[in-house]
């Protein structure tokens, strides 16, 4: 009898230890590519890859998912039927720009940033940052990084970096629409050899030679895309035979990937105004364990002005966000344009970090 109960033990422990995989999607059953999975404690488990599967929730009972696009959401992963969980889109809109009269395409954005080692985060950035795009010269005129923020981290040294990094994106890429790139014809398209093939109902799927990078997702009046960046750059260092960084990117197990949302125009294009959000994140081996980083960035203000109109922006937001923000600043401020305030597994973390004044 011992021997029974002690074989049915061993079966247990084996069944339990099994990894528990789970399906995020969409309310269409779509994947959801780039969902942030995260512990109880704050601590990052995972993302989901472009079919919206994460292999192993490394044992937790319970998860928190979050992602650009859509409402975070607490799951209970024993009381899954099947693995699968559907997030709720944000349903996060802003009023359409009609008049383009001035030269400056303004968007001001609110941004996080996370950075972790391993599966704890070390630092977190958050705030608010004027953006203009000069049509004429097609050229991106930012405003104040250092100032309307709220900073934290464990780490003395990676905020210089990461919040540099984190800068370069805030203040760079709104004005691309990464989708249109990929399309036929597109810069990108050509840069990185891919192809779209069209499997209906809007969705687009981004390939190359070695298979599927990515999904263009369009209804009448959003663009979603989802990118395995870092797919899609060491296929084209192979292609072109830059073996010294595609031997450094595999050396680094480098992983580098994109959520992007535009709004649509009446005729499909779409420009600067039309940013609506994006996620990036990229994961790499470091010095001291794998090296992890969120970036989301959230349309807060968006419209037209002159040179004179966009300074007077930029000194207002610097006078008023001069002193750096609590982490309640910057949820009411998250939650009044619409935007989920912190999770609360990873506001715990950030709260347990010194705050730099």
């Amino acid at each position: 009898m011992k021997k029974i109960l002690f074989l049915a033990t061993i079966l247990l422990v084996a069944i339990n230890a099994k990894a528990q995989k789970i399906t995020v999607v969409d309310s269409d059953g779509n994947g959801i590519h780039l969902v942030t999975v995260l512990g109880e404690d704050g601590n990052m488990i995972g993302v989901t890859d472009l079919s919206g599967t994460i292999a192993d929730v490394k044992g937790a009972k319970k998860v928190v998912l979050t992602h650009v696009a859509f409402k975070p959401q607490l799951v209970d992963v024993q009381s899954l039927p099947s693995g699968t969980v559907t997030m709720e889109d944000l349903d996060y809109s802003l009023a359409e720009v009609v008049v383009k009269p001035k030269p400056y395409a303004y968007v001001e954005t609110f941004y996080r940033v996370y950075a972790f080692i391993g599966d704890s985060l070390r630092y977190f950035k958050a705030g608010i940052m004027p953006n203009a795009y000069d049509v004429e010269k097609k050229k991106v005129r930012a405003g104040s990084y250092s100032n309307s923020k709220g900073e934290f981290y464990l780490t003395e040294g990676i905020s210089i970096t990461w919040a540099a990094r984190a800068e370069e994106l805030n203040a760079g890429l709104i004005h691309t629409d990464a989708a249109e790139s990929l399309k036929p014809g597109g810069k990108a398209a050509a840069k990185y050899f891919t192809t779209l093939t069209d499997e209906g109902g809007g969705k687009l799927r981004i390939s190359n030679a070695e298979g599927t990078v990515g999904y263009i997702y369009e209804d009448k009046e959003q663009t979603r895309l989802t990118l395995d960046g870092a797919k899609a750059q060491i296929y084209r260092n192979k292609v072109l035979g830059q073996e010294r960084v595609m031997k450094l990117r595999e050396k680094k197990d480098y992983e580098y990937q994109f959520v992007e949302v535009f709004n649509r125009n009446a005729d499909g294009t779409s420009d600067i105004t039309d940013f609506v959000m994006y996620s990036n994140h990229w994961e790499w081996n470091g010095g001291n364990g794998r090296r992890k980083l969120i970036i989301e960035t959230y349309a807060t203000e968006r419209g037209y002005m002159d040179k004179k109109q966009f300074k007077e922006k930029k000194d207002e937001l610097k006078k008023k966000y001069k002193t750096p923000m609590s982490l309640d600043q910057l949820d009411a401020y998250a939650t009044s344009h619409g935007i989920p305030a912190l999770v609360p597994s990873l506001r715990k973390a950030a709260e347990r970090m010194p705050r730099k004044m």
